[in-house]
């Protein structure tokens, strides 16, 4: 970067490798988030079914499933804390020019490798994160969802909230 003769494009260069930074905290922050929001709709989940298992319900499937997804969070978050730790930095070895730097063909040139090489790591940062996203986020979405359909297919099980609510309703 030192090597580009233009003040604002090496400004710009060195805007863009920091966006890159950027990038991958803002997206593993936003997967962690989700991650969090899962472990409280387990938890309700959860409750629920201690509330089922207490009037007398079978919630061993539903255990069963909380268990799988609190597991499959866990490998998510192991993930995402994977990705939060990788850097995306140009290859500067990619970047050299054939031509002296210090001409105007040179800088030219200097430009448009550069400009490659920032594709390169954009792309590969960004793939990373869908892979992520496609992986290991979505698999924990999916087992949390897994939990709560196991959860409606305990019959009647608002009723023994019902019956609390309603018992306290009339004191």
């Amino acid at each position: 970067l030192e090597d580009i003769k233009d003040k604002a494009k090496q400004e710009t260069a060195q805007r863009l490798a920091k966006r890159l930074e950027e990038l991958n905290s803002t997206w593993t922050d936003r997967f962690m988030r989700n991650l969090d929001r899962h472990v409280a709709i387990l938890q309700k989940i959860q409750d629920r079914a201690a509330i089922a298992a207490s009037a007398g319900k079978d919630t061993a499937a539903v255990a069963a499933a909380i268990q799988a997804a609190n597991a499959s969070i866990e490998s998510a978050r192991a993930a995402v804390i994977a990705q939060a730790g990788k850097t995306y930095v140009l290859d500067a070895s990619a970047v050299t020019a054939t031509v002296a730097t210090t001409t105007d063909r040179g800088q030219s040139e200097l430009m448009k490798n550069l400009k490659t090489a920032f594709q390169k790591v954009h792309k590969a940062l960004f793939a990373d994160l869908y892979a992520l996203r496609d992986g290991a986020v979505a698999d924990a979405r999916k087992a949390v969802q897994n939990a709560l359909q196991e959860l409606g297919k305990i019959p009647s099980v608002n009723e023994g909230s019902a019956t609390t609510t309603a018992a306290t309703a009339n004191q």
